[in-house]
Order: C-alpha cells, then sequence, then structure tokens
C-alpha cells in the first residue's frame, strides 16, 4: 500500500534525482509505485536541482534540499524526515518488478537479519554480470576484489563468500544500521564508492551485508552519468577511499562538524577544478594518440605507395620479359621453318637432276 510519508509507513523508497530524464524518472517512480509488500511504502523523491521546477510525480514526497548534494547527501537529507525503520534507496536510473521490495524484506527478516540487502543486475544472457554488485576490502583500506568473481547465475551464488560492501542501488537499508555509522559519507559526492565507503563501514561494525541473488532490478548503469565524467569520478573517489580508510581509525576521526551541504559545496568546487585538469589530460592524451595514429597511417601508406611502385616496376618488367620470351619463339620457328626449308632442298636435289635428264632422252 502506496502511503503518505507522514503516515507512519514501514518502508521508504528514497529517490534522488537530477530530474535530467522526466521520462526515465517517471518509469521509476511507476515501477516503485507498483511494488507489492504486506505493509506501508512511502515514497520521497530528493529534487537535486533547484534550476528544475518539481513536477507531479503522483504520490510521493518531494523534499528540495536547494542544491545538488549528490546521492550520499541526498540520501542523508531524506533520512532526517524518516521515522519508517528501513529505507529503500532507489537510483532514477532503474526500474524494479512489483515482487522486488517484498523479496528483500524477506530477506532481511531472516534471523541473521542484514543491515543491508541488495538485488543483483542480470545481463543478456541472465547472468549477473562479474565485478558488478559488491566487493571485499584488504586491511588498511585497499580496494580487493569485486563479486561476482565471474559472470554467474543466480542459482550458482556462493553464500558463503565474505563481502564487505554491496551496491546500494535498489538496496534495503535499516535505518538503526545507517544511523549507527552517521549515515553516508556526502563527502563521495556525487557518487562513486559512495556504497563502498558505506557498505564498508557496516561490516566494520560487526553488522553484516547481503546479495540477494534472487531479486533483480533493471538498472542503466550510469544512465545519468557521462561515460568520462564517470570514469573520473571512479578513479577519484577510489583514491578518496583508500585514503580515508588507509589508517586505522581514520574514519572514525573524521570532521563530523560540517553540515551535508557545507561538505557538498566544497567538494562540488574543488571536482570543477579536479575534473577540468582531468578532461585536459585526457583530451592531451586524445591528440596525442590521434597525432601518432596519423603518423603511423601516413607511414603505413607510404609504405603501401611504395610496395605499389615496386609491383608496378615488378610487373613492367614481367611485361617486358614476355615480350622477349614471345619473341624468341617467333624467332625460334623462323629459324626452324628455314632450316627445314634448306634441308629439304637438299635431299631433293638429286631427284631433280634425275627428273631433268629423263626429260632431255625423251626429247631426244
Amino acid at each position: 500500500m502506496i502511503v503518505a510519508l507522514e503516515d507512519v509507513p514501514d518502508v521508504v523508497a528514497v529517490v534522488p534525482t537530477l530530474a535530467g530524464n522526466m521520462p526515465r524518472l517517471r518509469s521509476c517512480i511507476d515501477s516503485v509505485c507498483a511494488s507489492e509488500i504486506e505493509g506501508r511504502l512511502a515514497v520521497v523523491v530528493v529534487w537535486n536541482d533547484p534550476r528544475v521546477e518539481p513536477v507531479d510525480l503522483g504520490p510521493v514526497t518531494i523534499v528540495e534540499p536547494g542544491m545538488n548534494l549528490g546521492l550520499p547527501g541526498g540520501m542523508n537529507f531524506a533520512r532526517e524526515f524518516i521515522t519508517a525503520p528501513r529505507m529503500w534507496i532507489v537510483q532514477d536510473d532503474m526500474t524494479v518488478a512489483s515482487n522486488c521490495l517484498r523479496l528483500l524484506m524477506e530477506r532481511q527478516n531472516q534471523a541473521d537479519n542484514p543491515a543491508v540487502v541488495s538485488p543483483v543486475i542480470l545481463n543478456d544472457q541472465g547472468l549477473v554480470p562479474a565485478k558488478s554488485r559488491a566487493g571485499t576490502v584488504l586491511p588498511g583500506g585497499v580496494l580487493d576484489q569485486w563479486y561476482p568473481f565471474e559472470d554467474l547465475s543466480p542459482e550458482a551464488f556462493d553464500s558463503d563468500v565474505r563481502l564487505d560492501w554491496v551496491s546500494l542501488s535498489g538496496a534495503l537499508v535499516r535505518c538503526d544500521a545507517w544511523d549507527a555509522v552517521g549515515g553516508m559519507d556526502p563527502a563521495f559526492y556525487p557518487l562513486m564508492h559512495s556504497d563502498v565507503d558505506f557498505g564498508y563501514r557496516v561490516t566494520r561494525k560487526g553488522m553484516t551485508v547481503v546479495l540477494e541473488p534472487h531479486v533483480v532490478i533493471f538498472h542503466e548503469r550510469n544512465g545519468s552519468t557521462p561515460s568520462l565524467f564517470a570514469h573520473f569520478l571512479y578513479e577519484r573517489n577510489a583514491e578518496r577511499f583508500e585514503a580515508k580508510h588507509g589508517t586505522p581509525h581514520s574514519a572514525e576521526s573524521e570532521d563530523k562538524s560540517e553540515s551535508i551541504t557545507e561538505i557538498a559545496s566544497r567538494e562540488a568546487s574543488v571536482m570543477v577544478v579536479d575534473f577540468a585538469q582531468y578532461a585536459e589530460r585526457y583530451i592531451d592524451g586524445t591528440r596525442d594518440m590521434i597525432s601518432a595514429l596519423e603518423a603511423s597511417a601516413a607511414e603505413h601508406y607510404q609504405h603501401f605507395l611504395d610496395v605499389q611502385s615496386q609491383a608496378l616496376a615488378l610487373e613492367a618488367q614481367v611485361n617486358e620479359r614476355d615480350l622477349e620470351i614471345e619473341q624468341c619463339k617467333l624467332d625460334s620457328q623462323e629459324a626452324i621453318s628455314r632450316l627445314m626449308k634448306s634441308r629439304s632442298m637438299r635431299v631433293t636435289r638429286p631427284l631433280r637432276f634425275l627428273g631433268s635428264l629423263a626429260r632431255k632422252i625423251r626429247r631426244n
């Protein structure tokens, strides 16, 4: 049942959005509102872009932070309005099946009561893509393996694999676990590695995070993030994660006095400069690569011309030799003809003499 945020829901779906693709956002909200659960579901949309006027999205509550807080900041902002024991993290570039939330709740209600239950995505072959939904972290905050280790069918999942974090797209989170670690870190602005950081802090507190391989979501990965920007964020925030967790208790000693908006504002301004430098290096690298390719292409083209010239010269030589051979054949045939004529005259000379003599006798 879909209820208003103030009507004591059992779970609240939170959808941070920049509202850059309205049809996609509406599809996301419609799929969430179609969820079939034995309980009360409220939907909160965090409207992260103040330049875009909020629109009617149906039975949802829209909250406006007044600036783009990113995914982690937007989730923390929404948490302030939630009294339900569970939050369902939904990104605006994903859709869910009607039984998704029910199955996530059933898994969380099992005896181990995981802090986070995350669904999976499937590729065209019906397999969960390698390195797509979870991972492990080595001591010292070094990012280790990503799970699953290879493309895997949902039936082949190994429940004994220890996971330090799971993807938060589509994940169901216990609010008490959220509060125990202070929510997500808005410094992982606007999203990359924020779920790695959150999950790692949860598991370091002794709680568990799990993947539920039989719960599937449909996610346009990086659908809200341009490709070059996504690569930049991945590298930048991976370095941030390892720096944050690289020494014992470094994460716990971070400054908690800054507000979400202060952190997001600082990170956004720094990120603009970092991305400009990253893009400039990328452009310079691309130019160098294009120049190298052009030089290589010119070299190969010149080689082609040289080979072609050599082939034409060889063809001319072959044609000349063919003419010489043909002339030799003609000369040989003429010589043979002359020889045969010469031999014929010598062989028939006595006969011609006798014939001439016989003719003289007859005349006499």
